[in-house]
């Protein structure tokens, strides 16, 4: 995992981060990409409540490197579930300094009603990966971030 060499270096990455999830608002599909580890994901950001209720909703495959992040306006306790869902998925809850609180693997629903999921954490982001390894634990500090 990048770890930047000072607090200031740090500042300045959560600083970029939150300007574009602030500008994501505005900008359909947008995409970022965040480094795990040392491979670089491409996630997409879902920021509205339109897009965080579409999430990864009947998508038949998820490429080891992709996924999604829902990002809410405030932490609390943001809840998921896998209605539509094609595929599992590994799914990360992240607070407000992008430290991951906890995962869940997760299969599609199935059935009628679908089991909601949450941590009891409060939490200001959720990122959903295929159901791969990744490089990433509760504990875990995002803190690299790539914009083309």
């Amino acid at each position: 995992m990048y770890r930047p060499e000072s607090p200031t270096t740090q500042s300045i990455v959560r600083s970029v981060i939150s300007l574009l999830l602030l500008f994501s608002a505005f900008v359909p599909a947008a995409a970022i990409e965040l480094k795990l580890g040392q491979e670089f994901y491409q996630i997409e950001l879902a920021t509205t409540p339109g897009q965080r209720q579409q999430g990864l909703m009947h998508r038949q495959r998820l490429a080891p490197g992709e996924g999604m992040l829902l990002v809410y306006e405030q932490a609390g306790n943001h809840r998921i579930w896998m209605k539509n869902m094609l595929i599992p998925l590994r799914v990360y809850w992240i607070d407000a300094d992008f430290t991951v609180l906890d995962m869940q693997r997760l299969e599609p629903c199935t059935g009628s009603p679908c089991p909601i999921f949450s941590v009891p954490q409060d939490s200001k982001y959720v990122l959903e990966l295929g159901d791969y390894d990744h490089p990433l634990a509760p504990g875990d500090r995002i803190e690299a971030i790539r914009v083309d």
